[in-house]
């Protein structure tokens, strides 16, 4: 039988044996097959460019923050606008976006009742369906209008038996 050498160890290796294992013919074994065909023809990457600068950015974003088209100043978005584009749970997007404010702000994540730090809700103090349609996004979602609260203390404040200092 002819020997050969592997062409990803460069081992020696029976030609008849390969076929016997159903191996590539090139290669002594499976796990040198894949090792090699990997290194030769890699999985995608887990980044990407941006279509308007070519900055790298996160697999399935086509453009950097500084170049994205949609994104939106909520200091020129109204209540009734947010209303008009969302026509399914719109004070979710309002929620989202507290939490997010919330988190980058300096404000303490811990409940201001009792201290609870393991995990917080973010609340608005005035209730989002109280504020005008033509209340700005950015005025609804302001720190003084927000606080993060533990979920027992939460669900006392959205009952009415918790009042906030």
């Amino acid at each position: 039988m002819p020997l050969v050498n592997c062409e990803n160890c460069h081992k020696e290796f029976n030609k008849k044996s390969a076929q016997i294992k159903k191996t590539n013919h090139n290669f002594c074994s499976c796990s040198c097959a894949a090792s090699f065909n990997n290194r030769k023809y890699p999985k995608r990457s887990n980044e990407g460019f941006c279509a308007v600068c070519g900055a790298v950015v996160p697999k399935r974003r086509y453009y950097c923050d500084n170049c994205l088209p949609n994104k939106i100043d909520w200091s020129k978005v109204s209540y009734a606008d947010l209303k008009a584009r969302y026509k399914y749970q719109r004070n979710s997007r309002i929620r989202d976006l507290a939490r997010a404010f919330y988190l980058k702000s300096d404000k303490p994540k811990v409940c201001v009742v009792c201290g609870y730090d393991k995990f917080f809700h973010v609340s608005h103090k005035k209730p989002v369906h109280t504020f005008l349609p033509i209340t700005k996004i950015s005025e609804i979602n302001s720190m003084e209008n927000l606080v993060a609260l533990c979920p027992n203390h939460h669900w006392e404040f959205d009952k009415g038996m918790l009042i906030l200092p």
